[in-house]
């Protein structure tokens, strides 16, 4: 009664406090992509902690991040264009990735016969002119060349009609919206996805501003509870959650059109194998390395400063609760499950001990909880997952959670991934995703969480059930089966240590192991325990293990003894081929060797009459040649082009005060910061004195004004060792009907002198 009282008093208390308004920006239209907020807010898990929370829908003519970080609104929704804005003053924070995967993808007809990205050059693309609302794309054509070689880009529009009639070869969309409505219409798409091209970056991510994460923690972490409930409660009950759009926010789209939706976001919020709102900062910095290599990003993410750092415990240091240390001292001894045949992560070694990566987890949180781990090591995996739902054994070891292994285990935050991968023979070429399993027998080791997955979301496939992973790879091997689907860790420790050197990985699927340790439902206790032993494990201590066992090499030496002769008289022969052709490569060498110095020779000259020696960039003879040639091509297609012709503002008063060698610094300096700001189609160059032009073909005025006026606050953030800042003015214009080069510059000029007129530091357009 006592409880109940306590209870009531403490949930009547916080009625009486006055709820803390928030505002949450969409990142588009009410729709199931934001279910999980609607949910947080009908079931009251906002209100739970305290909070008022007001949904804003997107307005698609602004600027939805900087929306936040300038104030507008106080929390976020964006996927990985966040990474854009890690310079800017109010930085971002990542609070919890929603999305394990980017639903961003293209669309071609099936008849028109694009079918890869390379077969995108010099076709015509329906994209979003800012690249921030489609990161993954455009690292999918980065990497395959494809905007280097040239492609024709179409402004946005929700009108998908214009795929149909042939107005355009490709449109932008999202993998869990427009190919319904598109096949709803009777066509026949294909769908090119940049997970399944090797390009698999987050998707949706609730993010906040460094204002808001370093004032208003506690709030930072109440909506991150809230949001994560939300979205737990709306993937559970998705049909409740889609009628509750069509009843209160949005009847845009039908009820089946919303189920089809929820149905693809499950997918890429990926619950079952990677909990909510989990930020993986290897994964981070490997997404942020890709973006710059394909020159999408200015400079490298910062891990440290753009991701909220929730409260966490030091290294080592286990904090329990007085009800833990008793649950401890009453449950000494805890049952494992383990699986006895998973290289390398957990197995049973000739000794009859368990062995790998999960044994020896185990044994640092036996050191620092002072539990003993009792593992069951004779059954069998489903004899194991038996005896788990029985209720005879307390946890399993290592195990990737599914929807079926919920039911009746939790699972603790994953403490190794590894990705799902397809293997095949050396003869098989790159395979895309599951369609190129379709009509093919493939192994799956029985009961594992990839068999699982197949099964449920791919029920089309003919699979075989193996016993374990080794004879999975062995009926591959032998041609039995055309491919085996598991973890990439297991299979390649088994391919190099059962020698079966005509495998290969040939393809990766949209799903990982994400594998934690799994304990009984009715355990809550333990399951709190092992997690903040497993928060007490450091990352030393955690590559230490990988290295032990993922990068174990293997003893390959023969006994020669036994092939000694027959070596002697093939050594023989070998020795005379080899130094036949050793000759001949000499004189090849010789020849190629001058060949090539005869290349380059001709490579620098044709740089040298092309680009101004002092700063690196292309003179004036390029510029007029580039010019001509875009101008010809978008009169041609009728595309956009803008110039910008810049100014360095009061320059000879930097060479009369400190000499022409600074003046020559700062050319330079304004030099490269141009260059790390443009893109690889861009035109840059010197066109005269302080004078420089920089060509943007498939860009409109606004966007050069953008981009002009990004460049200008770049160079006046620069500060001088000789303790000067340089400012730079510019004229922004496009290139009107019959208009020549001539005419384009002879206008930009004119705008340049406004804006040196006006006060100078500034751009001016028409």
């Amino acid at each position: 009664m006592r409880s109940f009282l306590a209870s009531f008093l403490i949930g009547f208390s916080l009625t009486l406090q006055a709820a803390d308004p928030v505002t949450l920006q969409l990142k588009w239209h009410h729709q199931f992509q934001f279910a999980g907020y609607y949910a947080a807010i009908e079931k009251g898990f906002f209100a739970q902690e305290g909070l008022d929370v007001t949904l804003l829908e997107r307005d698609p003519e602004k600027n939805n991040i900087l929306q936040v970080l300038n104030g507008e609104a106080d929390y976020g929704i964006a996927d990985s264009a966040l990474f854009l804005y890690q310079s800017h003053k109010v930085g971002v924070r990542i609070v919890a990735p929603i999305f394990q995967h980017s639903p961003n993808v293209l669309i071609t007809l099936k008849s028109s016969g694009i079918n890869s990205p390379q077969d995108l050059v010099g076709k015509r693309v329906r994209f979003y002119q800012n690249d921030a609302e489609g990161f993954p794309i455009m690292a999918m054509l980065a990497e395959y060349r494809v905007l280097e070689q040239g492609v024709i880009r179409q402004p946005f529009t929700k009108n998908f009609d214009v795929l149909l009639n042939g107005e355009t070869d490709a449109i932008y969309g999202y993998s869990t919206n427009e190919p319904y409505l598109l096949r709803e219409k009777g066509a026949d798409i294909h769908i090119l996805n940049p997970v399944n091209y090797g390009i698999d970056v987050y998707g949706d991510m609730l993010f906040t501003s460094s204002t808001e994460a370093e004032n208003n923690y506690e709030r930072v972490e109440a909506m991150r509870r809230a949001v994560i409930k939300g979205w737990q409660y709306a993937l559970d009950n998705k049909a409740e959650i889609a009628q509750l759009i069509i009843d209160k926010y949005s009847s845009a789209k039908s009820f089946e059109a919303l189920m089809f939706e929820a149905q693809g976001i499950e997918q890429v919020v990926s619950r079952y194998t990677v909990p909510i709102g989990t930020i993986d900062r290897g994964r981070l910095q490997h997404i942020s390395k890709l973006f710059a290599r394909q020159g999408l990003l200015d400079i490298e993410f910062s891990i440290e400063k753009n991701i909220y750092n929730r409260p966490m415990q030091n290294v080592g240091e286990i904090n329990l609760t007085s009800e833990e240390e008793v649950f401890i001292s009453e449950n000494k001894t805890i049952r494992v499950g383990i699986d006895r045949n998973w290289f390398p992560f957990e197995f049973v070694n000739k000794q009859g001990q368990h062995d790998g990566i999960a044994a020896d987890y185990l044994n640092l949180l036996s050191q620092r909880l002072g539990l003993i781990f009792e593992v069951e090591r004779d059954a069998n995996w489903s004899d194991t997952l038996r005896l788990m739902q029985e209720g005879q054994l307390d946890m399993l070891a290592m195990a990737a959670n599914t929807p079926e292994r919920s039911k009746y285990a939790s699972f603790t935050r994953p403490y190794l991934r590894s990705p799902m991968v397809i293997v095949t023979d050396q003869s098989i070429d790159f395979l895309d995703g599951v369609n190129g399993l379709q009509g093919k027998k493939v192994a799956v080791v029985k009961d594992y969480a990839s068999h699982e997955w197949l099964k449920n979301h791919h029920p089309e496939l003919d699979l075989f059930e193996a016993d374990t992973t080794t004879q999975g790879l062995k009926k591959v091997a032998l041609g039995e089966v055309f491919a085996f689907v598991d973890n990439l860790a297991s299979v390649s420790f088994l391919i190099k240590q059962e020698g079966l050197v005509n495998l290969k990985v040939s393809g990766q699927l949209p799903y990982s192991f994400d594998l934690g340790m799994g304990v009984r439902n009715d355990q809550p206790l333990l399951h709190s325990i092992l997690q903040k032993g497993l928060d007490s494990i450091g990352p030393k201590e955690q590559d230490a293990i990988y290295e032990k066992w993922v990068r174990l090499e293997f003893d390959t030496r023969v006994d020669y003894s036994k092939v000694l002769p027959a070596f002697i008289g093939i050594s023989i022969i070998l020795l005379l081929v080899i130094l036949y052709t050793l000759r001949l490569r000499a004189l090849h060498g010789r020849l190629q060797t001058a060949e090539e110095m005869l290349i380059e020779k001709n490579t620098e000259l044709q740089n040298l009459s092309i680009t101004d020696k002092l700063t690196g960039a292309y003179n004036r003879h390029k510029l007029d040649e580039a010019l001509q040639e875009h101008i010809a091509l978008a009169h041609r297609y009728e595309r956009p082009l803008s110039i910008i012709l810049f100014d360095l503002d009061y320059f000879k008063n930097i060479n009369d005060q400190y000499g022409h060698q600074v003046g020559d610094e700062v050319l330079q300096v304004f030099s490269r910061l141009v260059k790390k700001s443009v893109r690889k189609s861009d035109v840059f160059g010197r066109w005269g004195g302080e004078e420089f032009l920089l060509i943007c073909p498939e860009t409109n005025r606004t966007q050069a004004l953008d981009l002009a006026n990004k460049i200008r606050w770049l160079i006046s953030d620069f500060h001088f060792k000789q303790g000067f800042y340089q400012n730079v003015s510019c004229g922004v214009t496009d290139l009107k009907p019959r208009q020549t080069a001539d005419q384009i510059i002879s206008h930009c000029d004119k705008l340049l002198y406004e804006a040196k007129n006006a006060g100078r530091d500034r751009a001016v357009t028409d």
